[in-house]
């Protein structure tokens, strides 16, 4: 049963061209990734299924991390392998387009209180992170 459910109407914007949008790993490292400082490819193929190594700011300075995307058929999974200060957290998403809606289910494997932040996160940044996907892909 995932963590969290998020869901966004994609209104008059084809499937197909938030679809492709979703594939552009770019794309969706910069709409996943606002406090972006870089990313470098680490392993795979760049554009179907990638392990890039992701740099972003945070109050303290800056962390880093494995974000994995594996494109499909209707669109893209994401998997967040991170080392917090405590424990570890893997934070695992499927972004589908699915009548006539971006569909996000997430499941967050970590220790209570990451869970619970995480958790947290997700649901708060989440839906603007859909609105930031669409708008691009109409660009």
């Amino acid at each position: 049963m995932p963590t969290s459910h998020i869901s966004t109407p994609i209104g008059a914007v084809d499937a197909a061209v938030v679809i492709t949008a979703l594939h552009n790993h770019d794309l969706m490292i910069r709409t996943l990734c606002p406090a972006l400082v870089s990313y470098t490819f680490e392993a795979g193929y760049r554009n179907t299924q990638a392990t890039y190594c992701i740099t972003d700011r945070t109050p303290g300075g800056q962390t880093a991390y494995n974000l994995t995307l594996t494109n499909v058929p209707s669109g893209v999974n994401s998997l967040v392998n991170a080392k917090p200060p405590v424990g570890v957290l893997t934070i695992s998403g499927k972004w589908r387009v699915a009548g006539g809606e971006l569909v996000e289910e997430v499941e967050i494997d970590a220790n209570f209180m990451m869970k619970k932040v995480a958790k947290s996160n997700v649901e708060k940044t989440h839906p603007e992170q859909h609105m930031k996907l669409l708008h691009a892909a109409l660009a």
